[in-house]
This record gives C-alpha cells, structure tokens and sequence, in this order.
C-alpha cells in the first residue's frame, strides 16, 4: 500500500511539473490580422468621407480621393492587396472598427490620450495644427477676440477634443455647435449662423486654396495663426491586430525611404510634410 501510494505521489509531481513547464512557455501569438487581410485580398480603410484633402468625394468624377487615399492606394499595390475605401459614420468610428466592419482608421486621424487608450496606434506620419477658420472680412484677432461669439466644430472631432482641453477658452464663447462634417461647417460660416470654425490645419488650407479671398486663418497679435493643439496623424488598427499595424508601417517607412511619399505629399501640399522615418 505505501508503494502504491508512493507511485501515485511521483506521478502527481511529474504531471505537476509538467504542467508548470507548459505555463512558463509563452503560447503561440493569436494575431491573425495581417493574414485576414491578405486572404481577403483587400483592406478595407475607414474614413471620412468629406475631409480634405486628406479623404474625400471629388465632385467631378464622384471618386473616393486625398493624401490618405493616395498613400494607402500605394501601401496596398506594394503589399499585392486591393484597397477599399470604406467611408463611416464618424462619431461611431471605434465600433465600425472594434466590429469588424472596418480593418483600420486612415483619414486625418489624430493621436489623442484617448484614442491610445482604445486603439492600437501607427508610428505618426505627418503633424498637424488645430486653428481657427473665419471669413476674410473678420476683423477677429486672436483667440480672446472670439469671446461671446458661436464656434462650430465636427462632432467627435480631434478639433472637438482641443477645445474641450482648452477649457479657459471655451469658456468665453457664447456656443460650440457641433456639425457632421467641415463641408457643412463651412456652409454655416458663409451663412453667418457661426462665426469661426475650429479645424484641421490641412484641412483650412484646402479651403482657403480652394476658395481663394474668403476665408482665412485665425491670428495671434504677431502674426502667427492661432492654435489650440499640435498633434500627430496616426493609423488607428484594433488593439490586437499588431502585425497588420507592422505590416503597413514597415510598407510606410518603406515609401519614406525611396522617395514616394514625398512625391505624394508634393502633388497635395506642394511641399514633403510627412514625418515618418524622419
């Protein structure tokens, strides 16, 4: 009986011990999000679909075009996929993409403390500014000048986050409407139903291109545009999908590189803006 006993005991203890090596080996990685991807043969990018010059509808030919568009276009040539350009409802981005209905986030899309929280964020590729657009014939100077005046602002909006971050100012308008997109927003402005528009950086100089003599951006008393946020342009990718994330940033450096990313920031901003690899 005891060598009964005592065979059962080292049987535990071997299975014991077993058990404990397999804990301590690491289990193999579940990620499959770059496999997805290449099996489906396409990346479906989420956006929105009336930021530019960043991603957005050309009224001529009804086409999907912008600097993300562009880049990811060429990101996908390199990596043998189709992209798919996907637009969404902006305020609901982070479901669109927690559910599977997007692969990733890529139009304008700043990095924010929240956003990491929530999302697995690419290297940044490009900076950019929150400022102030108002009407040409606004005699606003600086951000005090706006006090007791309505702010329009898109809704769920890095802008949107700037504002709510500079508090002490926001507190000295009379309002901040919240609009589904800056093309709206814009509208409004020219309407007078807003006075100013917090916005994008890029996104300002696209409208004052584009409509040259209406529009201009909010300054300081010396002469430099008023700002609320300096920010980075990242890809959001789900949390766990870190080697779809690593295989477009790689095909991204890549481009930086040989010059192509270059070439593609000149044709919309006339000048190399991007900072990735830099």
């Amino acid at each position: 009986m005891k060598k009964l006993l005592s065979l059962l005991l080292a049987v535990g203890i071997i299975f014991s011990c077993a058990a404990c090596g397999n804990a301590n080996k690491s289990e193999p990685s579940s990620d499959e999000s770059w496999n997805k991807v290449q099996k489906s043969g396409k990346l479906v990018l989420g956006l929105d679909n009336a930021f530019p010059p960043m991603g957005y509808v050309d009224t001529k030919t009804g086409e999907l075009i912008g600097f993300d568009i562009d880049l990811a276009k060429e990101v996908c040539k390199r990596l043998n996929i189709e992209l798919k350009p996907q637009p969404i409802d902006w305020k609901s981005k982070t479901s669109e993409l927690n559910n599977g209905n997007v692969d990733c986030l890529w139009n304008g899309f700043s990095k924010t403390p929240e956003r990491e929280k929530e999302l697995n964020l690419s290297t940044p590729y490009m900076k950019n500014e929150q400022v102030i657009l108002i009407k040409t014939d606004a005699d606003f100077k600086g951000l005090k000048s706006l006090a007791g005046k309505t702010i329009g602002v898109q809704s769920d909006s890095s802008a949107d986050a700037a504002l709510n971050e500079n508090k002490e100012f926001k507190d000295t308008l009379k309002s901040v409407v919240q609009i589904d997109d800056y093309s709206k927003a814009v509208l409004e402005l020219q309407n007078g139903t807003i006075d100013a528009i917090a916005i994008d950086e890029v996104v300002a100089r696209f409208y004052l291109a584009n409509n040259p003599g209406a529009y201009k951006m909010l300054e300081e008393e010396d002469g430099k545009s008023s700002s609320l946020a300096t920010e980075d342009y990242i890809i959001g990718f789900r949390k766990a999908d870190n080697a779809l994330k690593t295989k477009i940033e790689e095909t991204l450096k890549e481009m930086a590189s040989d010059g192509t990313m270059a070439k593609i920031s000149k044709k919309w901003f006339d000048k190399d803006v991007t900072t990735i690899g830099k």
